[in-house]
Formats: C-alpha cells, structure tokens, sequence
C-alpha cells in the first residue's frame, strides 16, 4: 500500500447483442471464460481477456442514414418546421420522445427508504434494467433518423449511464452490452457524440476496476491504459476527456509500477495536448521513468547537516528510499524495510534516504522509535520540504513509500521495487546476495 499525492472490466461469456429494428444478427466471439465472479466494485471481478485479444462482444447497430441530410433549403426549412410542432406538443406514447420522458421520470423517482443495503441495491438494478429497455427501443427508433439525433444522444447516454451502473454492481452481461455498444456507436458513426459518449463511459468503467482490482491482476491496468489511449486517439476533440483518461491511466500504472504502460500514456499525453498544465506535469513524471540503465543524479543536504550524493557510494550498490515519518504505509512497513536493508548492507549495499517530512519533530519521534541508520537528505528551508522537496519536484515523485535502485555502476536499476517485493528484488539483482 502506497500513499499518493494525488489521488475492470471482467469478460465472461461474451453475447452477441443485437438492437431490435437496427439490422441483421451478429455473432459475438467468446473471450476467455470467468474464473473469479462478475465485476464489481463490491465483489470479485472476473478475470478479463487479454488486451488486444479481439474478444470484444459487438453489437448491431448500422450506420443509417448520414449524420447530416441532405436536403435543399425549403425541405429542410420544412423538415425544421415539423420537428419544432412535434417538441410543442405532448409525445404520443412509445414515441422516441416519450421514452425518453419515461426514462427521466424513472431517475427522479425516489428511492424507498430502507437500511436494507440489498434492498436499496436491488431497488436501482430493478430501476436502470429498466431505463435500460426503455433507451434501446428508443434508439431502435431514432438511429437511423438523422433528424432525430438529439433523442438519439439522449437515449445513448441513459443507455450507457444505467449500464455503467449495472456493470459496477457486478452484471456481466451488463459488462458485456457496455462493450458492445461502444463498440457499434463507433461503428455507426466515428465522429459522433454517440460514439465518444460511449468510449468515454466504457473507459469510466475500465477505470473503477483498475483502481479496485489493480493490486490482484495487471490486465484491467493494461485495458484501462488502452482504453484512455484509445479515446485520445480516436477523438482527439475531446480534450478535457482525453487529458483526464490518460492523466489518469498513467498515474494508475505508475501507481502499481507498470512502468512501460504509464510511459505510453504519458507520452501520449505530452504530445497530443501538450499545452495543457497535465501535459507539463508528466515531464518530470516521464524523467523519473526513463531513468532506467541511466547515471542518476541525486543528492542534497542531511539531517546532520552534511550533504550527500548518490556519486558518493561509487563502486557499491545503493538503495534510495523516499520517506516520511507521517506517512502511514510507510510507517506500516519501515521495520521490515530496516531489517532488509540492514541484511544486504552486509553484503555491500549502501543505503540512503530522501525525506519528505515537514517538521523535524516529527522525524527526531521516528528515529527514536525505529533503530535507522540511513543517511538522509533533508532541508533546512521549510519551503524546500514535503512534496517541495527539489528530488520529489524533479523526478516526480508523488507517492510513499517509494524505493529506487542504483547499481555499483551509478545507474538506475529499478524506481518501484514494493516494500513487500524489497527482499526478493534485492536478491535477484545484487550479485553480492548470491
């Protein structure tokens, strides 16, 4: 467990969906088969497919009409005259509209009021099955109508709202249409708002999983990082929504020390909205995880009042260990970290800490508690401490416990060894331990 600055998907058998009124039947391909339950974010999640394994479910849905009519000014003038009658008066029943009506009042309907948690849980899957029914008729009848469009987008976002919902409840067939549709609003029409509503919300529910279930299995990080690397490519417009997602899924990856997937997201980030103040923030983000196989420059001055540097331990191994006294996670684990690196310091390693405390009270209470012989650098400037601390600031660094390591060479090896990993990292890479 890390503690940060800032603050999936599961495949089971995959269905073949189809929208009825909108085209032939389409066969889905199985994905790999569940192992652990349904997704949720109050349950196991189900092992996922590999990413880029095609085994996505799709749904029909055909491209219709072109987004935009063609026709001359007095049919359109015509055509504009008619829509502004039918707003005004009231929608005949099973009309798009009036489904859409149905569909808001659904959501504004109060929930009964209960303790039960399964109650309540049941009362909203019963409530989105049903928005659910209601937005697929819709868009049964409004996809290929260019001039129902608006309804159309209304239906596509309750549509992917209520099984967003589901999905997070742990329905796999819920999981299964939100794929799908993603899949086929994009399909329809590449650039429409169908088609980024969708990804957008799919890439949300990527997402939750990936922050739940990260830490029990890589895959749903690896879709969650293709997923926000997809949406910034295939609708680059969409800004504020692409810069979120990849922010996001790289810090995600980075997080759980996926190094070379936070590198693409980043990258990606950097380069398509590199104006953005996200895109300046990966830059030191980036420097800190391309440090691999090259001379680390680290150093300043100590608790003692000396300075240190990582060029200081030449010739020898040396662990870098960012720190802090008030910061729980690292607390829970600073007495099995002493005890290994006071067992490979035997073996020639050295190792030295980077603190990020504020007070020094705080540290001279830490030191009396644990037996730590590490020196650390640490600044007498108070505006120079916590996450201000010049290393964090120039290498990134935003979560504690976080621990690098350099070879006897002054090259980095690793920048996210996890204190539990530290033992089994630490004989495998250090030649002295064998």
């Amino acid at each position: 467990m890390l503690i940060a600055r800032n603050g999936l998907f599961g495949f089971g058998t995959v269905l073949a969906v189809l929208v009825a009124g909108c085209g032939g039947e389409s066969t889905a391909p199985k994905s790999a088969s569940s192992e652990g339950g349904a997704v949720s974010i109050e349950t196991t999640p189900a092992a996922p497919a590999s990413p880029g394994s095609g085994a996505l479910p799709t749904a029909t849905i055909s491209a219709g009409s072109p987004a935009t009519p063609d026709l001359d000014s007095e049919e359109a003038k015509a055509a504009a005259a008619a829509n502004q009658r039918e707003a005004s008066a009231p929608p005949e029943k099973g009309s798009p509209r009036w489904l859409v009506l149905e569909m808001t009042k659904l959501r504004m309907q109060p929930f009964p009021e209960t303790d039960d948690i399964e109650k309540q849980r049941e009362a909203r899957r019963t409530r989105n099955q049903e928005i659910v029914k209601l937005a697929e008729e819709a868009i049964a009848k409004t996809h290929q109508d260019p001039e129902r469009e608006a309804v159309f987008n209304v239906a596509v976002h309750r549509l992917m709202e209520s099984l967003l919902a589901l999905s997070l409840q742990g329905d796999q067939d819920s999981i299964d249409s939100l794929f799908s549709f993603a899949d086929s609003f994009y399909k329809r029409d590449p650039r429409s708002r169908a088609a980024s509503e969708s990804a957008y919300i799919l890439a949300r529910f990527v997402h939750k999983n990936a922050q739940y279930s990260g830490s029990e299995d890589v895959r749903y990080i690896q879709e969650f990082s293709r997923q926000a690397r997809l949406f910034a490519e295939r609708f680059p417009d969409e800004q504020e929504r692409a810069v979120e997602l990849l922010n996001d899924a790289g810090a995600t990856c980075d997080f759980y020390g996926m190094r070379e997937e936070a590198i693409l997201c980043f990258e990606t980030l950097r380069q398509k909205y590199a104006d953005t103040p996200q895109a300046q923030q990966t830059i030191p983000v980036l420097r800190r995880l391309n440090l691999i196989g090259k001379p680390l420059d680290l150093g300043g001055p100590t608790l003692d009042g000396g300075f240190i540097s990582v060029a200081d331990f030449k010739g020898s191994p040396v662990l870098v260990v960012f720190w802090s006294s008030q910061a729980a996670p690292f607390v829970e684990h600073a007495a099995s970290i002493i005890a290994t690196t006071e067992k490979f310091e035997q073996q020639g390693l050295q190792v030295m800490g980077v603190n990020l405390d504020t007070d020094e009270l705080a540290i001279d209470a830490f030191l009396e508690k644990f037996s730590m012989s590490w020196r650390t650098v640490f600044h007498a400037d108070r505006d120079r401490r916590g996450w201000n601390h010049p290393v964090a600031v120039h290498y990134g660094v935003t979560t504690i416990p976080q621990i690098w390591l350099v070879n006897a060479e002054g090259k980095a090896v690793t920048t996210s060894i996890a204190p539990k990993d530290l033992d089994a990292t630490l004989t495998k890479l250090l030649p002295a331990s064998k």
